[in-house]
């Protein structure tokens, strides 16, 4: 049987103990002192080698705790190609480090331009010939044009044992104003999508029981993660609004079948631990204590309600 995404993040989340994923959303004015300090928030070049120490920095502190990590392209493209270029080298060094990356990258065409993002971004092909560079695991996708624009995502994660996480039920807070508009047959359209999404992800098992098709359910919608993951009993759920967006563990209990199948997202409260008084307090400057410390307490909260 060929090495499924699906199976390899199962394994990782068993192999850690651990069904976190960090979040790599780099924010310059938010790192620690020690990286910002006699750097003009307009010299770019600067600016990058403070995010790749930073980032890359995280990623030693979080790789021997967790199975995961989700890198947001958004906060590498700002910077235009040099940005572009520091995504593709820091999940390079996420990957050497034995961690998985998902890529949030929220893509989401037609026809042919559906195919090159899914090459661009899950084809490994296209990092060939540049050295230190690689694609992710997975990546998010969205399939708000229809289930035709998901077809050459599937067709690439398939040829390339990647894995797809598909946006069924988000965390934002204006989310609801489209994703819970009742369609005539009383289900939701987030409810409708999943079942559509459950058709495709069926395409992907492994041994595991789970598919290499996952999908984005907010870890702040507890009113709709449990009558979603009953219309998605094979796909791991990547729940993404633990800590800043204010979910808690016990919201996403729902989610979990005989404690697995998902994996709780956490970005900023990793990240800027240091500015949480109660890190602070403990660790001063240690900012990478501080991380480390922020990963084990998740996890913490998050065996009280698996166990």
């Amino acid at each position: 049987m060929p090495d499924l995404f699906g199976d390899r993040l199962i394994d990782a989340i068993a192999s850690r103990q651990a069904p976190i994923c960090v979040g790599i959303d780099p924010i310059f004015d938010q790192f620690p002192s020690e990286l910002t300090e006699d750097i003009d928030p307009g010299d770019t070049d600067a600016v990058l080698d403070s995010i790749f120490e930073f980032t890359t920095r995280v990623l030693e502190t979080v790789a021997p705790l967790v199975p995961v990590v989700k890198f947001q392209s958004a906060y590498f493209e700002k910077y235009l190609w040099e940005g572009v270029e520091a995504y593709y080298s820091l999940i390079a060094e996420a990957k050497a480090m034995g961690l998985l990356v998902i890529g949030d990258i929220k893509r989401g065409d037609i026809g042919t331009t559906a195919a090159a993002y899914a090459e661009g971004h899950l084809d490994d092909v296209a990092t060939d010939d540049i050295e230190d560079a690689a694609t992710p695991d997975a990546i998010t996708v969205n399939p708000m044009m229809g289930a035709d624009t998901l077809e050459p995502f599937v067709k690439v994660a398939r040829a390339t044992d990647k894995g797809l996480f598909v946006l069924v039920r988000t965390s934002n807070p204006g989310s609801g104003e489209f994703q819970d508009v009742k369609l005539e047959d009383g289900r939701t359209w987030s409810e409708m999508l999943a079942e559509r999404v459950n058709q495709i992800a069926e395409g992907l098992v492994g041994s595991s029981g789970y598919s290499s098709i996952g999908t984005v359910v907010g870890a702040t919608q507890t009113a709709t993660m449990e009558s979603l993951r009953r219309r998605l009993p094979k796909s791991i759920f990547l729940l993404p609004g633990y800590g800043a967006q204010g979910a808690t563990a016990e919201m996403t209990r729902s989610a979990f079948q005989n404690k697995t199948g998902a994996v709780v997202s956490a970005s900023r409260s990793i990240l800027y631990a240091h500015k949480d008084k109660k890190y602070a307090a403990h660790f001063g400057d240690d900012w990478e204590a501080a991380v480390k410390q922020a990963v084990l307490d998740m996890k913490a909260d998050l065996d009280k309600v698996l166990s």
